[in-house]
């Protein structure tokens, strides 16, 4: 069942950004930018340690994150199973990271796009990541890495 919400899922994120970019841009205040650049800053430092705890800690419980390009990983629902992901993941000796491209406001929440610089993988990834207020913090609710 929850297969079949994938695309749905998928697709609602895309058409958010999507939506923001054809809108006139709404700006985002500039401490707001800083924050999320902070916190893509905390999932590349909990990446590159290996450190599925703290990556686990950056989302919200209900959170959902979609890996694009793998199909045996496609989807994880939930903080269990992103924690899952990340603690079967190999370790690399590689570091990535992620650039902040471009930020917009969606009702209460950021709409935040990111390029994924991935030298284990040889390649450059964007990322779609929905950001909402939880408990004073930005939390990650949407994932979509393409």
């Amino acid at each position: 069942m929850k297969l079949r919400l994938l695309p749905t899922l998928v697709g609602l994120a895309i058409g958010f950004a999507a939506t923001a970019l054809a809108e006139e841009q709404s700006t985002v205040n500039p401490e707001v930018r800083q924050q999320i650049e902070a916190e893509l800053a905390k999932f590349d430092d909990a990446f590159n340690n290996n450190d599925a705890a703290a990556i686990v800690s950056l989302f919200t419980p209900d959170a959902i994150e979609v890996w694009g390009w793998d199909k045996s990983l496609r989807a994880a629902f939930g903080r269990h199973a992103v924690e899952r992901r990340y603690t079967l993941r190999e370790t690399i000796p590689e570091k990535f990271s992620n650039k902040l491209v471009q930020v917009y406001p969606i009702g209460d929440g950021i709409c935040a796009i990111s390029e994924l610089d991935d030298p284990h993988l040889k390649r450059k990834d964007y990322v779609v990541t929905i950001y909402i207020r939880e408990a004073n913090e930005w939390k990650i609710r949407m994932r979509y890495v393409h």
